[in-house]
């Protein structure tokens, strides 16, 4: 089933249009990533879909039926800025939106333990990744079916950015559904099934990593480093340098043990091999014209 359907999307401001006719199609249970730099549109969506902005025309279906009061109902939300009460306890603000929410009270202590929280600690008293889990302990007391986070690693150090990660794939792992808007290259190719890349209010592209890739014709190189004897390599494979050795390839996966094989037959000796990929900057970049800062 199709978790959300967003069909010719506009939305503007005065003068300035920031949706041009979004189309979007996220499956119900992945991870959804809405890649694209500041201004590019990502906020308004989000807006539209978590916090009922009205757009100008298009239609969004939210699991087959249109967005409502109901069907809104099926999301939870994690905006940028924590929505925390500083001078509340972890316990006062689950208590809080569990009542706005009108979420079973029951949700409250799993919650505090799911995500091992200290729950008579203020907010104000949290670190950046504790306040991040309250969020996200806050946007599901209501048991969605959709996570919507926006910009989520913003303002994490690493560690705690990893750590949300992890709890992001297990979401995936129980069979949520996943959005995340981000302008962090890393944050989309390490966690989502599926990326679309947005620029100027429109989707420019939607795939997964490997499918984009493939979309600008970016293909992979191949290092090797060694007393390295360079004959009958497969046909197809380019030859970029020769000392280190640098061939273009198609599919690494199914190229490389030809190559290798080939080297070895020919007395190299190899200490080093390495692939270097094409990665969604370099999607971005070919496609924009443009980098995400």
């Amino acid at each position: 089933m199709k978790a959300l359907v967003v069909r010719n999307l506009r939305k503007g401001y005065g003068n300035f249009l920031a949706l041009k006719g979004i189309n979007l199609e996220v499956e119900e249970g992945e991870v959804f990533a809405l890649l694209g730099p500041n201004g590019a549109g990502k906020t308004t969506l989000i807006r539209i879909l978590a916090e009922g902005l009205r757009y100008d025309s298009g239609e969004v279906l939210v699991f087959g039926k249109p967005l409502s009061k109901e069907t809104a109902r099926l999301i939870g939300y994690v905006p940028q800025e924590s929505i925390a009460y500083d001078i509340l306890t972890v316990r006062e603000n689950l208590g809080f939106y569990a009542d706005l929410y009108d979420a079973p009270r029951g949700r409250i202590d799993e919650l505090i333990e799911e995500f091992g929280l200290p729950a008579n600690k203020k907010a104000k008293e949290l670190s950046g990744g504790q306040r991040k889990k309250l969020n996200l302990a806050i946007a599901l007391l209501h048991e969605p079916r959709t996570l919507i986070l926006d910009e989520p690693s913003n303002g994490l150090d690493v560690p705690a950015r990893r750590e949300l990660w992890e709890i992001i794939r297990r979401f995936r792992r129980e069979g949520k559904t996943v959005i995340i808007a981000t302008h962090y290259m890393e944050e989309a190719e390490k966690l989502a099934d599926r990326v679309a890349i947005i620029n100027e209010g429109k989707v420019i592209a939607v795939g997964t990593v490997d499918e984009l890739k493939r979309l600008v014709g970016e293909g992979s190189v191949v290092h090797i480093e060694g007393e390295l004897r360079i004959e009958g390599l497969p046909e197809g494979v380019g030859v970029l340098s020769e000392n280190p050795l640098r061939l273009k390839v198609e599919d690494p996966r199914r190229e490389l043990p030809g190559i290798i094989e080939a080297l070895v037959r020919a007395g190299s000796e190899i200490r080093l091999v390495k692939v270097e990929e094409p990665t969604l900057e370099d999607v971005f970049v070919k496609l924009t014209g443009r980098g995400l800062e």
